[in-house]
């Protein structure tokens, strides 16, 4: 027996002056419980002056480890108070198995916070049989933890996303550097105080309001007015994705138009918003019979889609004149949508213009929000907004955890 105690020392990390006192073995419930004391006169540090500082008295607490065999396993430790000359009775406030205010060993919360990552926490609380909120407890305390590290003391590029975590227009407004790809601030709504929050948080991470150079986001009103009180020096350019899905949109709704006159078009939305590339032979037939003859307002809607997709690699001298042709020769095709979605680049000229030049884009911020969306479908929606912007931070960096 003594040996096992050596072994599993070991294997816990059990050093002077904690000792293992006992171990208990309940096979109904298949528990394991550990008992660890320390030893006869040690001393501890006082929790407010860090002072050596003899045990006034103890009393056990239990921290969940990880398993043993299938067998749950407890850490019983024996806390002790100390006796302070200057400061009186105190617990002591630091454990080398786990936080004082946690229910679990540092070894358990390092398999939270791992399987977090691929598995809703709802799942993972009927897997290891805990309370989904104590684990949603020990995910929060880590990455506020880690939201401390945080350096944008060399960021000068932003991507500005939303993302929607529950109905009724429930959204998150994310942040991302554009030069690293990581998630630097995510706060509640999407309006233009979420660039105010953005504006004070950046002193908060050794960053500079004043070095921001460049805004990479879509064309929303709110964004454009925060960016315009809080970062007016800043040159803005407007995603590509959001540019060309608004165009996507508007073809859509000269088909939705003219199917009701032409039968033609039924079951075809896709064959007009796919990129041409995706087509299957059954849909690149079908368009090409559309593009020959030519006689619908959606191929007539089409073929300008394919002009503006054009314009974004063209020679950056000649991208304004070609696109100030595109506009023209478009609003004489006199179809309605097209015309409005003429009408909002007009109204963002400069960012969709230096879009094309520069071919900016938020790629980073669009290719990290399917990984948000994917950990939403995975947890079926976040009811708890707090919840969802953890989990954005932690998706949307590489995290390193210290557990200790």
């Amino acid at each position: 027996m003594e040996d096992f105690l050596n072994i599993l020392s070991k294997i816990l990390e059990v050093r002077k002056p904690w000792i293992i006192e006992k171990i208990e073995v309940h096979h109904p419930t298949k528990t394991v419980n550990v008992f660890i004391d320390f030893e006869k006169d040690s001393m501890f540090e006082c929790s407010k002056c860090k002072q050596p500082s003899k045990v006034y008295d103890s009393n056990y607490r239990t921290w969940r480890h990880l398993d043993i065999c299938d067998y749950r396993c407890y850490l019983n430790i024996k806390i002790p108070r100390t006796t302070c000359k200057k400061d009186g009775v105190k617990v002591i406030d630091k454990l080398p198995f786990g936080r004082m205010n946690s229910h679990y060993s540092f070894k358990f919360e390092q398999l939270i916070m791992n399987r977090i990552r691929n598995t809703p926490v709802s799942t993972l609380s009927n897997e290891i049989g805990e309370p989904d909120n104590n684990l949603w407890r020990v995910f929060r305390h880590y990455i506020q933890k880690a939201l401390i590290n945080i350096d944008c003391s060399n960021t000068t590029k932003i991507g500005i996303d939303e993302k929607s975590y529950k109905k009724g227009h429930k959204y998150v407004t994310i942040f991302t550097d554009l030069d690293t790809g990581n998630v630097i601030f995510v706060c509640e709504g999407k309006d233009e105080s979420t660039l105010a929050r953005f504006y004070e948080k950046l002193f908060d991470m050794t960053g500079d309001p004043n070095y921001i150079k460049l805004i990479c986001m879509d064309m929303s009103k709110s964004f454009i007015s925060g960016q315009k009180e809080y970062f007016s020096w800043v040159e803005v350019v407007f995603d590509k994705f959001h540019i060309k899905k608004g165009l996507n949109e508007a073809i859509d709704k000269v088909r939705k138009k003219e199917v009701v006159n032409n039968e033609s078009l039924k079951k075809t939305k896709y064959v007009w918003l796919k990129n041409p590339c995706n087509l299957n032979a059954n849909q690149e037939s079908l368009l090409a019979s559309f593009l020959t003859e030519c006689s619908t307002d959606t191929a007539k809607a089409y073929k300008a889609k394919l002009e503006f997709d054009q314009l974004w690699s063209v020679q950056q001298n000649a991208v304004e004149p070609l696109l100030n042709e595109w506009i023209n020769r478009s609003l004489n095709l006199n179809l309605y949508p097209i015309n409005k979605f003429i009408k909002t680049i007009k109204n963002h000229y400069d960012g969709v213009l230096k879009a094309m030049k520069t071919l900016f884009t938020n790629a980073v911020s669009e290719g990290l929000n399917s990984l948000f969306q994917l950990a939403k479908y995975r947890a079926r929606g976040y009811r708890n907004v707090n919840n969802f912007i953890n989990m954005i931070y932690f998706t949307g960096n590489n995290f390193k955890f210290d557990f200790h």
